[in-house]
Order: structure tokens, then C-alpha cells, then sequence
């Protein structure tokens, strides 16, 4: 009986047996709670995106070039020597532009291009039909592979445009100011299509 009494009045004094005071919180800490660890996955790596690519596997294509986009080209080379604009024709070039169908660099093509303004009044074309717009052909890398299409020049890389444009005025009185025929290679960079590349056909 003195046991249990014992026990009993242990219990109601202090609680379990062995245990010490309980501690309790009278304010909530003070430093920022931290949101708990969550997983991040990384997003997923999509392949470069290219004008073809084989039917296997994830494969980004870009979006087809239109005859707006080769037209607007045209209409700003055109434009540009109508002006004698020098500097407008630079910004239209690709990195690694070159003269087709001879050996040179971006710094040669420049330099023929303002001789050409240095030497004939392109101004006298304002209000002239230069292009025939209408009538431009346009070719792919592969489709100059086929036989019966114009040569492919060395210099065109897979993705890039092959582009004829007639000229509508290429004299002006003696003044040969360009040739029958337009040639421009066309290379998309930084989402715009660039010349990579000019010649003329007479």
C-alpha cells in the first residue's frame, strides 16, 4: 500500500518517473523558415535545329523559308545600290561571304561592290523596276545535286539558298550597272537569311 502511494503521488507531482520538467515554447523562433528541399529537374536538351533530319529520334526543324523572306533580301541588295549604299550592302552579309565562282574573300566582295558605286550613277535607277520579283528561282542544296539545274557552286553548304533573279533594267544608257541575271547565295544566321555569296550572268 505505502508503494502505491508513493507512485500515485509521483505521478500527479511530476509526471513519469525519471523524466525532467517539460519544456515548452512561449514564441516562435525568429530566424526565416526555410521552404523544404524540392527536386529540380533540368529541362530537357533539344537537338540544334536543322533545315532536314532523318525520322528517328527527337528532331528540331526549323521553319521553312518563304519567297517573302528571299524577296526581302533581294529588295534591300537592290535597294541598297540604288542608294549607293555601301554600308547597307555589309550589314546584308554572312560571316563568310565570299564572290562566287572566283576566288576571294568578304573584304574582295566589299571592295567590288564600291567600285561598282565609285564608278556608275546606280541613283538613276530610282523609280525604275530593277527585279523581276516575280519571276525568281530558288534552289536548295539537294535540288542542285539533280541534273538539268544550275551548277552548284563550291562555296553553298547544306541549308543554304541558290537564288537567280532577273534583272528587269541591268543597263542604263552604255552603263552596264548589273548583270542579265542576279546570283545571290543565301545563308541563315541568327534567324535571318544573310548573302553568303554574289555573282552576276549576263
Amino acid at each position: 500500500m505505502t508503494t502505491a502511494l508513493a507512485l500515485a503521488g509521483a505521478l500527479a507531482s511530476g509526471g513519469c518517473l525519471g523524466a525532467g520538467p517539460l519544456e515548452t515554447a512561449t514564441e516562435l523562433p525568429k530566424t526565416p523558415r526555410r521552404p523544404d528541399g524540392v527536386v529540380i529537374e533540368p529541362p530537357p536538351a533539344l537537338p540544334v535545329a536543322g533545315d532536314r533530319a532523318p525520322a528517328t529520334g527527337v528532331v528540331a526543324l526549323r521553319e521553312p523559308l518563304g519567297d517573302k523572306d528571299v524577296e526581302e533580301v533581294v529588295r534591300a541588295y537592290v535597294r541598297a545600290f540604288e542608294r549607293e549604299d555601301i554600308d547597307a550592302l555589309v550589314q546584308l552579309l554572312a560571316q563568310e561571304a565570299v564572290p562566287l565562282g572566283r576566288a576571294g574573300t568578304k573584304a574582295q566582295l566589299i571592295e567590288l561592290w564600291r567600285t561598282k558605286i565609285k564608278n556608275f550613277e546606280y541613283q538613276r535607277l530610282a523609280g525604275v523596276e530593277i527585279a523581276r520579283f516575280a519571276q525568281i528561282e530558288r534552289f536548295g542544296y539537294e535540288a542542285l545535286a539533280a541534273s538539268g539545274g544550275p551548277q552548284r557552286p563550291t562555296e553553298m553548304r547544306p541549308g543554304d539558298l541558290y537564288v537567280r533573279v532577273p534583272i528587269a533594267t541591268p543597263r542604263v544608257g552604255t552603263d552596264q550597272l548589273f548583270g542579265d541575271i542576279l546570283v545571290l547565295l543565301l545563308r541563315r544566321e541568327d534567324g535571318h537569311l544573310h548573302i553568303a555569296g554574289q555573282a552576276d550572268e549576263s
